[in-house]
């Protein structure tokens, strides 16, 4: 999802392999599916301005949408590419201002919208995505849904 070029990458993956070998890609379904990326940014989105979103960006959710990447493979002449999508859930024994900690360090575009607040409305975004999160956060476990999409193809054999 962060390669200029996924074609040429994936080109040059399937060079790379035995000859009928396999790729497999891992990618994040739509953001509505995955809140553990979402939520904080949904919240951020209501305080700062900033530039429309770019579909094509190369962000966590460049390939969410069912058959891109799949079709990427397919022009990189991957054969027999098959799309699963798998739901499953991210769990762990955070608490929130550890999951807070966590996404904020983690990801530079968050750090880039955070750096747009005054430094006053911190405390007010925070607790909103306190709130938004809530639901994630029951007895000292953070639990989100999730959603990704597994995109294999093999390299045909000469």
């Amino acid at each position: 999802m962060f390669f200029v070029d996924p074609v040429k990458a994936v080109r040059e993956a399937l060079r790379e392999i035995l000859e009928g070998g396999y790729v497999s890609f891992v990618v994040w379904g739509p953001k509505e599916a995955n809140p553990f990326f979402s939520v904080i940014a949904d919240v951020i989105d209501r305080f700062v301005e900033g530039p429309p979103e770019d579909s094509g960006a190369r962000d966590v959710f460049r390939f969410a949408v069912p058959g891109e990447l799949a079709g990427i493979l397919q022009q990189a002449g991957a054969k027999n590419v098959v799309e699963r999508r798998l739901d499953f859930q991210i769990e762990a024994a955070v608490s929130f201002e550890q999951f807070w900690q966590l996404r904020t360090e983690m990801s530079g575009t968050l750090r880039e919208k955070m750096a747009r607040l005054a430094p006053a409305q911190l405390p007010t975004v925070k607790q909103a995505v306190a709130d938004a999160a809530r639901r994630y956060f029951v007895s000292g476990t953070m639990n989100f849904p999730a959603e990704a999409l597994i995109v294999s193809g093999r390299k045909s054999a000469v």
